[in-house]
């Protein structure tokens, strides 16, 4: 079984919130903003189109990833399989895109808040082996929260009570099954054997204590994403 690469030149010249990673953060936000905003001011049709071009974009950066990754090295169990929580979550995140399954927007919706938000900011550098993968690292983590905050901003849908206890359930049942497959590979999917070597300071304790504690400060980041759910909610019943 092919182990996992060591980090190369170009992942050892990354850092925190370096001229690059502002870039990359600048550009993500600018995304997040301009299209919900702009695709509330189309019409339905052309909303729709908007959509599925982003649907066949988001298709588009998944090949190029892969392709990006054998470029450099043969793909394996250990590191390509998409059983990271980002994976689910795009996968989440576009279906509720395209239909406006409120349970898929309410997962995209604090899984973005929360973990992948947490992504952007102190993303894995050692993960990073060019300046593509550095690239499409940042677009499909963003795209997780721009189809959240289209559902939000131009399909004017608003998460449900008990949101946040169906989210967090839903990432705690997917933990055994993924944990056999790291088992099975002696891989390390959704970081359940090792914690990941970020620069977090929400992210502490030896294994297996860091998992709980990412459990419980991410519901906590939940309640916090819910806020301005609760009020928005409130506000239309008025």
């Amino acid at each position: 079984m092919t182990e996992p690469t060591q980090p190369s030149g170009f992942s050892d010249s990354l850092r925190l919130f370096d001229s690059l990673h502002w870039t990359a953060l600048g550009l993500s936000v600018l995304a997040l903003v301009c299209v919900p905003l702009i695709g509330k001011g189309l019409s339905a049709t052309y909303r729709r189109r908007v959509v599925w071009a982003l649907i066949l974009f988001t298709v588009a950066q998944e090949i190029v990833d892969y392709a990006n990754r054998a470029s450099f090295r043969e793909l394996n169990l250990i590191q390509d399989l998409p059983l990271h929580l980002c994976n689910y979550g795009l996968a989440i995140a576009a279906i509720g895109l395209v239909t406006r399954n409120r349970f898929c927007f309410e997962f995209a919706y604090y899984a973005g808040m929360t973990a992948v938000l947490q992504a952007l900011l102190t993303p894995n550098f050692d993960d990073l082996k060019n300046l593509t993968e550095y690239v499409v690292y940042f677009i499909h983590h963003a795209l997780i929260i721009l189809f959240a905050l289209w559902n939000l901003v131009v399909d004017g849908m608003l998460p449900g009570r008990g949101a946040v206890a169906r989210t967090l359930l839903c990432i705690v049942a997917m933990m055994p099954p993924i944990a056999l497959v790291n088992w099975l590979t002696d891989a390390n999917y959704m970081y359940l054997c090792t914690r990941p070597e970020v620069d977090n300071p929400l992210l502490f304790g030896a294994w297996p204590w860091y998992i709980g504690s990412v459990l419980f400060i991410g519901w906590a980041l939940m309640l916090v994403a819910a806020l301005p759910m609760v009020w928005l909610r409130r506000r239309r019943a008025k």
